[in-house]
């Protein structure tokens, strides 16, 4: 699977970099499609359509803004729902556009979703969860600070680093299959590739493993996160930079290293050395028994304590 284009990274290290400014943080650490995350019982029922809307506020900390939810028809129609008692409102509102998110004048909000996207627990709460992730920016007043094309995309991001990014990256690249066959459709604005980039910040940025990510995502987004995590790994010291010199990321004042394989970062190849390494020592051993050849030169204490790093960094990459 293929990177992002240059420009789109660091579009995302540069929004990034922002939005953990404003405190976009998680509150439940990375949130899974699990029973852990979501044990209530789902039937599309407005009662558990409430009770998905509030679990997901509940994540991102979020529980105590008031929520009425409209569901509304393919003819325009809408039925209300309080999130606080999971009961429908009483009245229908013709020719209802769906607006997926409104202030209201008593600083609650509206969430719009339609009577179709309620058939798909992932689609919905990948709704939620962008729903939710614009309650932040509101409240936070980033919508400000970007121009109008990047808002949309901001609010996926900003789900991801409120903890939602596995969540995010499925509702990204969705199979459906129709009369046609099988179409992919997305219920994001960032698309897979870059929202699987995202994820693999997220992970650096909070030390969670690459496999508690991967394991509940879907094939195709968990490809692209594979692929990111390798970058992830390769450009640790620009991934600290987010927190330590966001005034760097800003200015777009750093350099994008390749992605280099976790035996690739461990044997320094693929980097030009000036001098003779201990990961050259290391070859030259294994090279020397190999031809049966007597015993090697013994190390001095430098060298072998860094031949000795080199190993349990191997070990440890061999046990995940």
């Amino acid at each position: 699977m293929d990177l992002p284009d240059e420009p789109q990274i660091r579009w995302i290290l540069r929004t990034t970099a922002a939005l953990l400014q404003h405190g976009a943080e998680p509150v439940r650490g990375l949130v899974q499609p699990t029973a852990e995350f979501f044990p209530d019982p789902y039937d599309g029922s407005p009662k558990t359509v409430a009770a998905l809307m509030v679990r997901v506020q509940e994540h991102a900390g979020l529980q105590d803004l008031p929520v009425e939810l409209a569901v509304v028809t393919p003819e325009g129609q809408a039925s209300t729902v309080s999130c606080s008692s999971g009961a429908c409102g009483g009245g229908m509102a013709p020719d209802t556009k769906l607006e997926r998110v409104a202030r209201r004048p008593d600083g609650g909000y509206r969430v719009a979703v339609s009577a179709g996207e309620l058939r798909n627990p992932t689609v919905l709460t990948t709704a939620f969860v962008r729903a939710v992730s614009f309650m932040f920016l509101s409240e936070a007043d980033v919508f400000d600070a970007l121009v109008p094309p990047d808002r949309e995309p901001a609010v996926d991001l900003a789900a991801v680093l409120l903890g939602f990014g596995v969540l995010t990256t499925n509702g990204s690249y969705l199979y459906a299959k129709g009369c046609g066959g099988v179409q992919v459709h997305s219920a994001t604005k960032m698309p897979v590739d870059e929202l699987a980039l995202a994820l693999a910040v997220y992970c650096r940025l909070h030390d969670v493993p690459d496999r508690t990510a991967a394991r509940h995502l879907d094939v195709t987004p968990r490809a692209h996160f594979d692929e990111s995590a390798v970058w992830a790994s390769s450009n640790i010291a620009l991934v600290r930079m987010l927190r330590a010199a966001p005034d760097r990321i800003a200015a777009d004042d750093y350099a994008i290293g390749e992605s280099r394989s976790w035996l690739a970062r461990a044997l320094g190849l693929g980097k030009r050395r000036p001098a003779r390494t201990a990961e050259d020592e290391l070859r030259e051993l294994e090279r020397a028994l190999a031809a049966g050849a007597a015993k090697p030169r013994s190390l001095d204490e430098g060298k072998a304590k860094k031949l000795a790093e080199i190993r349990a960094l191997v070990d440890e990459s061999l046990e995940r």
